[in-house]
C-alpha cells in the first residue's frame, strides 16, 4: 500500500493546518484586530455592523486561538496525547457547526454573512469533523 494515503495521515494534514490556521487568525486578531476584520470579510463574508466591541473581542479570541493553535500542534511532538488533542479538537468543530447551524439567522443580521459563506464554511467544518471522528475511530479500534 505504499503511496496510498491514510486516514491518520489525512487526520495530521489536516489537524497541522487547522493548527496553523488558529495561530495565524489568532495572531492577527490579537494583534492587529483591524486587519484580522478585514481578512475575515474576505475569507468568510464577515462584515458586522457594529466593530467597536467586535475589535475588543478580537484580542481575547486571538489568545484563544494561539492556544487552540500550539495545542493542536502539540498532537505532533507528544504522540501519546494525539487522541485527547483529535477528541477536543473535534468537539470545538462539531460546537462550531453548531453555532453556524443554530445561529445562521443572526449571523446574515449582524455578521452579514451570506447563506452561501455561512453553508460553505459548515461544510468545511463538517468535513473536518468527519476526518477527525475517523481518525479517532481508527486509533481507538487499534488499541
Amino acid at each position: 500500500m505504499s503511496g496510498d494515503v491514510g486516514i491518520h495521515e489525512l487526520a495530521s494534514g489536516y489537524l497541522a493546518i487547522l493548527s496553523v490556521y488558529h495561530v495565524w487568525t489568532g495572531a492577527i486578531s490579537y494583534f492587529a484586530p483591524e486587519f484580522a476584520l478585514r481578512f475575515y470579510r474576505g475569507m468568510y463574508g464577515c462584515d458586522p455592523v457594529e466593530r467597536r466591541h467586535l475589535v475588543l473581542v478580537m484580542r481575547p479570541w486571538g489568545a484563544l486561538a494561539i492556544f487552540a493553535g500550539l495545542a493542536g500542534g502539540v498532537a505532533f511532538i507528544e504522540p501519546a496525547a494525539r487522541p485527547w488533542i483529535v477528541a477536543a479538537t473535534a468537539l470545538l468543530l462539531a460546537l462550531r457547526i453548531g453555532y453556524r447551524v443554530a445561529l445562521r439567522r443572526e449571523l446574515a443580521e449582524i455578521a452579514r454573512i451570506e447563506w452561501r459563506r455561512n453553508l460553505a464554511s459548515t461544510a468545511m467544518l463538517a468535513g473536518g469533523l468527519l476526518v477527525l471522528v475517523a481518525d479517532l475511530a481508527t486509533s481507538l479500534l487499534n488499541l
